[in-house]
């Protein structure tokens, strides 16, 4: 390398003694020497503190330890410690991983090789809780096998150039979790990303890893692109019609949007949801029954549910029904019928999603713009081991679920049902979905769909995943 600029390294700990001192020695046995650690004991109530004082004193001019009476959280104190350092790069390594011997050097190396990129990551280590490796995870290659620029890096071991962290303003401290997902999104059209595809950390899964807390995450996501959606240059604000298709019977389940949830029928739900979004500028009632409809309008009338359009549609003459699309084209249609203009966005609302919120939806629209994508879609991730029919029987298409393991490359979403949405002239001139579809993760609790009596039923007898 032409040069050896100074790297900042730092290590929250809390509860983690017992990883710490295997964290720590993995950074001093880096090939690349010019660095600077900073311990962080987030309120630590083991041995946290007398192992980091330990490690400070085996280099006391490079290694300086932070103790936190309380903890700060993650973001807060990744802003500190910004504050503090020295380094024209910084990288965060969680007390229970380690580092490979060449991971900085590599990843430095990457960086000042590199006209147009201002962070790097790499592939790293699956290990068991005593540190036995499990597998590698071989991350999509940036600008080639990723083009979509939906799989952010690991919000560990990132090396990021310090300066552009500085510049965006740091980490967002209203978000507790999927730091990696905030920064990829405020730098990579600012500063440019690359990955190497050398394991450069081990990553330890036990019980208390916060990848395995799904609920948690989705929510993190879901406001790291509320935030960055609110920071949108410009003042225009696109025209959204959500369309609420609704069949009024299926052959074992009569009355279906008059059904009963808690003192409110799936009809009002389904409207009352979409109306609490703050993006959507018009709700329109679709189905081939006239009954509906008058239902519909008289819920608005009865003010249980604010002004909304109603559209009567012709009867189906297949047993399938009408495919989205079409509903959404003709939702378009007659949009520009009332508003003389067609919608810039076009959503699809399932009756059927009784748990899908504001939230759901407000994140879609947002991830829509965020992504540049022609379309978005609901989807929940497939977590049991698939297979396919191939030459000799059944191929597993991902054999990391039976050892607990999740690759990107082995990554399995399906449709949950619950939305879509596509910009209209995508929708118009192209299909569905366009080119570029981008997606928002749904819990399986949120991904219910309710079409049956039994699942209605279901869901009446343990009404815990219901809020209004």
């Amino acid at each position: 390398m032409k040069s050896e600029p100074l790297v900042t390294i730092y290590v929250p700990c809390r509860n983690y003694g017992r990883y710490l001192q295997q964290a720590v020695e993995s950074i001093f046995s880096q090939v690349y020497s010019n660095w600077e650690l900073i311990i962080i004991d987030e309120g630590s109530t083991d041995n946290t503190v007398s192992i980091a004082e330990k490690l400070v004193g085996k280099s006391p001019s490079r290694v300086s330890l932070i103790k936190n009476s309380k903890p700060m959280g993650l973001q807060k104190l990744a802003n500190h410690v910004l504050s503090i350092a020295n380094g024209k790069y910084m990288m965060r390594l969680d007390a229970d991983d380690w580092l490979d011997e060449a991971a900085v050097f590599l990843m430095v190396n990457r960086l000042e090789s590199s006209d147009n990129a201002g962070m790097v990551y790499g592939n790293y280590y699956y290990t068991d809780s005593v540190g036995k490796v499990l597998d590698v995870e071989h991350r999509h290659k940036l600008g080639k096998e990723d083009l979509a620029g939906h799989l952010p890096p690991h919000g560990a071991c990132t090396l990021f150039r310090t300066r552009a962290l500085k510049t965006v303003g740091g980490y967002s401290e209203d978000i507790d979790a999927q730091d990696g997902w905030d920064l990829w999104f405020k730098l990579v059209d600012r500063i440019g990303g690359v990955s190497i595809q050398t394991p450069v950390f081990y990553y330890r899964q036990h019980g208390k890893s916060l990848s395995r807390d799904n609920k948690r995450l989705l929510k993190a996501r879901s406001k790291i692109f509320a935030n960055i959606a609110s920071k949108l240059e410009g003042d225009y604000k696109p025209s959204i019609a959500a369309v609420i298709p609704v069949r009024e019977s299926y052959p074992d389940f009569e009355g279906v949007p008059y059904q009963d949830i808690n003192g409110h029928s799936i009809l009002e739900l389904a409207i009352l949801r979409a109306a609490k979004s703050n993006l959507i500028t018009a709700i329109i009632v679709s189905s081939e029954s006239q009954r509906v409809l008058d239902y519909s309008e008289k819920l608005e009338s009865d003010g249980k549910v604010p002004k909304h359009q109603r559209l009567l549609r012709e009867a189906s003459e297949t047993s399938g029904g009408i495919p989205i699309r079409d509903f959404m084209l003709v939702a378009g249609e007659r949009h520009a019928e009332i508003h003389n203009s067609f919608p810039d966005i076009v959503i699809y609302l399932s009756l059927h999603a009784i748990n899908r919120t504001e939230d759901h939806i407000n994140n879609a629209l947002n991830v829509l713009r965020i992504t540049e994508s022609d379309s978005v879609v609901s989807v929940q991730e497939e977590r049991e081991p698939m297979f396919r029919h191939g030459k000799h029987g059944l191929d597993l298409i991902n054999p990391g679920r039976f050892q607990d393991l999740t690759f990107d490359k082995e990554l399995l979403y399906k449709f949950n049902g619950s939305l879509i949405a596509t910009w209209w002239d995508s929708l118009k001139f192209n299909s569905l979905f366009g080119e570029k579809t981008s997606y928002i993760e749904m819990s399986r609790a949120d991904s219910i769909q309710i079409k049956s009596s039994q699942s209605l039923n279901l869901l009446k007898a343990g009404e815990s995943h219901f809020f209004l």
